[in-house]
C-alpha cells in the first residue's frame, strides 16, 4: 500500500504491562499513509489507530476564520453522509467554506464504507477554545474518526491497556513519548468498544490548551444511534 508506515510495531506482539497488577497486553499497531486506503488498516486485530496524512486546500483553511471566530460550539447531525453535512451546515453558528462541507462528507463517506454503518453516519463539528478531553483516555465506542481542521491535532501513547491504563497515567511523567496527529491528518481510532479490543483501545487526548492559544476546530465521526444527539 502507498505510503505505508508503521509507526509503532515491537519485535514481539506482547507489551509489558503498564501497572505490576496488569496482565500483559498486545502492544498496539499504529500504521499511517499518504492514500486513504490505509485507514481501512484499522479493522486489522493488531492496529488500533490508522491515520491518513494529507494537506488541506489553501481555500479550506482560509475559509475557517468565521467559524473560529464564533467558538465556542458544538454542531451535530446524524443521517446519511449528504444530508447529515447539509444539516450540520445549517446548525453552525457561521457560514462554513464549501470545500471543507465537501471534505466532511468525503470522510463520513469513507468512514461509513469502513464501519458498515449502512451509509449513515454521526458527524460532529465543534470549535474548542477550552481543554476539552485533556485527560488521557480510551473511547468506549468503536471506531472513531478524528480529523483536527484547525490548531493542534490530538496526541496519542502508543502503550497498551486501553482505558484502564490511561486511568493510571501521569500526565507529568509519561510513560513513553507522545505522539500527535498532524493537524489536517484523518485518523480513525479504534475503540474498546470494537469487538475483542477491550483493554486495548486507543490511549489518546486532546492537546492542552494554553492562554491566549486559538480555537481548535475538530471534526469527530462515528457511527450512527450508539450517541444520543446533543
Amino acid at each position: 500500500m502507498a505510503g505505508l508506515m508503521l509507526e509503532a510495531l515491537p519485535e514481539a506482539g506482547i507489551a509489558p504491562p503498564l501497572h505490576p497488577d496488569t496482565p500483559p497486553r498486545r502492544r498496539p499497531v499504529a500504521v499511517s499513509g499518504a492514500e486513504p486506503e490505509i485507514l481501512r488498516d484499522v479493522l486489522r486485530p493488531e492496529v488500533n489507530l490508522a491515520i491518513w496524512h494529507r494537506d488541506l486546500a489553501t481555500a479550506l483553511t482560509a475559509g475557517l476564520r468565521p467559524l473560529a471566530d464564533a467558538a465556542p460550539f458544538t454542531a451535530v447531525a446524524e443521517d446519511d453522509p449528504e444530508r447529515a453535512v447539509e444539516a450540520l451546515a445549517a446548525k453552525l453558528p457561521a457560514t462554513a467554506p464549501l470545500d471543507l462541507l465537501l471534505d466532511i462528507c468525503r470522510l463520513a463517506r469513507t468512514f461509513a464504507a469502513i464501519v458498515d454503518t449502512g451509509g449513515a453516519v454521526r458527524i460532529r463539528l465543534e470549535a474548542i477554545t477550552g481543554p476539552a478531553c485533556h485527560r488521557w483516555h480510551a473511547d468506549a465506542v468503536g471506531l472513531r474518526l478524528l480529523c483536527t481542521y484547525r490548531g493542534a491535532g490530538t496526541e496519542w501513547l502508543p502503550i497498551a491497556g486501553g482505558a484502564r491504563a490511561a486511568r493510571g497515567i501521569d500526565p507529568k511523567a509519561l510513560p513513553c513519548e507522545r505522539s500527535r496527529v498532524a493537524t489536517g491528518a484523518a485518523a480513525i481510532l479504534k475503540g474498546e468498544g470494537f469487538r475483542g479490543n477491550a483493554g486495548f483501545g486507543c490511549i489518546h487526548r486532546s492537546p492542552p490548551a494554553g492562554p491566549g492559544e486559538r480555537a481548535r476546530l475538530l471534526l469527530c465521526l462515528d457511527e450512527p444511534g450508539r450517541i444520543p444527539l446533543e
